[in-house]
């Protein structure tokens, strides 16, 4: 039986796990303050950071450009699989 838990990890561990990884759910904050949630591709660049694949005119790059803070979850292939969620602030 799996079990739900919550780990500390370092930087290293962490961008470990995300680097190997490109399913991605986005949430972003709408104008009536209800939560959007966007599945995205992404990756994790030279510097860290986490980069999201999007079109301009999407409701999560609008919804981020007004309210740049933000949180991902980053899936492992296996639906039942180890994930992460990160807390953050967007670059559009």
């Amino acid at each position: 039986m799996q079990v739900a838990r919550q780990d500390r990890v370092g930087r290293e561990e962490l961008e470990a796990f995300v680097a190997e990884r490109r399913k991605l759910l986005l949430v972003t904050t709408r104008d009536d303050g209800r939560p959007q949630v966007s599945p995205v591709t992404g990756a994790m660049d030279d510097d860290g950071r986490l980069l999201v694949s999007t079109y301009p005119g999407r409701a999560k790059a609008k919804n981020l450009r007004k309210r740049p803070a933000c949180s991902v979850v980053v899936l492992s292939d296996d639906f039942d699989g180890p994930w992460v969620q990160l807390y953050g602030t967007a670059e559009v």
